[in-house]
Formats: structure tokens, C-alpha cells, sequence
């Protein structure tokens, strides 16, 4: 008995110690991270999940918006794709039918000009983009369809806002009065323009600087 007791080093702890401090810490480390992962992880992927859904959300009221304004929304085979898209029609309707005393023209946007193009992305943009179609779950797959139809209705919208543009500044420019006015002449070529006395003095104006009435 008496062997086994002196045969105890006692300097094993001491020696031992760097790596005992270093398991306990590992061990405390693990555990807590563990907990803390879990709410972490949870936190950052409803913000994440949020920003993605909200994202699509804007994709999908534009492409409602722009549904509105194409000309003859109601015609056959035009929304057909999808019929979310003509109860939300349906409903902005009743909307502006029960504003308070402002005339339901002043309402309502104006309407794009004709564009096939226009009537095939549209319904498209709104399908791609329809949250009651999207999955929710932390699956790879759905992440996978989500990412795919996101990409996809980025792109329709790109296209959506050139034919969009070039059509508002067409009608901008049939809309604009021919009188004369500024709003109807190219801006270059009507501008400030010096007028001189003499040919002299014209000279002199072509060298002088930009702005310098003084001469």
C-alpha cells in the first residue's frame, strides 16, 4: 500500500495542465455552442429567408402593375396563365370604384403601348413570381427552384422595363405639344445662341470663353 503511494508523481498534474485547461475549455465551447447555434442559425435564416421572399414579393407587384396597364387586359388568352392575376385586376376595380369622390380615371396608370412582347413576359413574370407556388421548406430542392425561378423572372423583368421604357417615351414624345415648344424641339439643336453686331466682333466671340458676357 505504502508502495502504491509513493509511486504517485505528484508533479503529473502540473504537468498535464495545458492540455486539461484546453479539453475543459473545448467541452464548455462545444456545449454552449451548440445551444447557441441552434437560435443563431435560426435568427439569420428567417432574415435571410425574409429578404429573399421580399425581394420576389416587388418582382411579383410589378409585374401585377404592369398587367394592368397593358391595353385590353381582359381580352381572351391574354392572362390566362393565370387567374390570380385577374382577381387582383378584379379587386384593384372595386378599389378605385370606392375611392372617396375621385374620379376613377385619375385612378388608373396609363396604358402601355401594343407589344406582343409585352403580352407574352407579363403573365410569364407573374407565374415565376407567384408565392403560392413557392415551397418554404429548408429543403435542397426548394432552394434549388427558388433560386432557378428568381434568376429567370430577373431576367423577364429586365426585358419588361426596356419594352416599358422605349413604349413611355414614345408616348411621351406623341403627347408633347407641336407648337413650337421646347418640349417637342431636339435639344441639340435648339439652345442659347450669341448674336453679334459685326463680323469683328463675332471673331472675337468664337475665342472668347464660355459665359463671358463681357465682350
Amino acid at each position: 500500500m505504502a508502495d502504491q503511494i509513493d509511486s504517485t508523481d505528484p508533479f503529473d498534474t502540473l504537468l498535464t495542465l495545458e492540455d486539461t485547461l484546453y479539453t475543459t475549455a473545448y467541452t464548455l465551447g462545444a456545449s454552449d455552442g451548440a445551444h447557441a447555434g441552434r437560435i443563431e442559425g435560426r435568427i439569420f435564416g428567417l432574415e435571410k429567408g425574409f429578404e429573399k421572399f421580399a425581394a420576389l414579393g416587388v418582382l411579383h407587384g410589378r409585374s401585377v402593375i404592369w398587367a394592368s396597364r397593358l391595353p385590353n387586359p381582359t381580352s381572351p388568352g391574354l392572362l390566362s396563365p393565370s387567374k390570380t392575376l385577374e382577381v387582383q385586376q378584379e379587386q384593384n376595380n372595386d378599389i378605385e370604384d370606392r375611392s372617396n369622390g375621385i374620379p376613377k380615371a385619375a385612378c388608373q396608370l396609363p396604358p402601355l403601348q401594343p407589344n406582343p412582347r409585352l403580352h407574352t413576359n407579363t403573365p410569364l413574370l407573374h407565374s415565376l413570381t407567384d408565392p403560392e407556388t413557392f415551397s418554404t421548406a429548408n429543403t435542397e430542392d426548394a432552394v434549388a427552384d427558388y433560386d432557378d425561378r428568381f434568376k429567370r423572372a430577373g431576367a423577364k423583368a429586365k426585358v419588361i422595363e426596356r419594352i416599358v421604357g422605349k413604349s413611355e417615351t414614345n408616348q411621351s414624345f406623341l403627347d408633347s405639344p407641336a407648337d413650337g415648344s421646347p418640349g417637342t424641339t431636339a435639344r441639340g439643336k435648339k439652345g442659347p445662341v450669341r448674336v453679334t453686331g459685326n463680323g469683328g466682333s463675332g471673331r472675337k466671340m468664337g475665342n472668347a470663353k464660355k459665359g463671358d458676357d463681357n465682350e
